[in-house]
């Protein structure tokens, strides 16, 4: 039996819903589970916490730290807050055609 466990459960982890301890039949299936969960958890909770999950065999910990602060990017707002915000509209309009300038035939 293969587990994973999560060291300590932040707000983020428990309003998300994801279950402190897991198991499995298979070594491949909780390494492929730990990875999608540490990526999940570095993408989408409040980037308050890193989080890294540590092979020891047949268990995983997904341990978590308080990520620095860096100085310089105080003033550099959440990547998703942007798009939210932004009023551009990114898409392929068939209808228009490109500029000269953009290399066509």
């Amino acid at each position: 039996m293969y587990t994973i466990e999560i060291e300590k459960m932040c707000r983020c982890a428990k309003e998300s819903g994801m279950e402190q301890n897991l198991t499995f039949d298979s070594r491949e299936d909780m390494i492929n589970k730990a990875r999608v969960m540490e990526c999940l958890m570095n993408q989408n909770f409040c980037m308050t916490h890193f989080f890294e999950a540590v092979d020891y065999g047949e268990k995983i910990i997904i341990h978590s730290s308080v990520r620095e602060i860096d100085e310089e990017d105080e003033d550099v707002e959440d990547a998703r807050d942007l798009i939210c915000k932004s009023n551009v509209v990114i898409g392929f309009d068939a209808s228009e055609e490109p500029p000269k300038s953009a290399g066509g035939n």
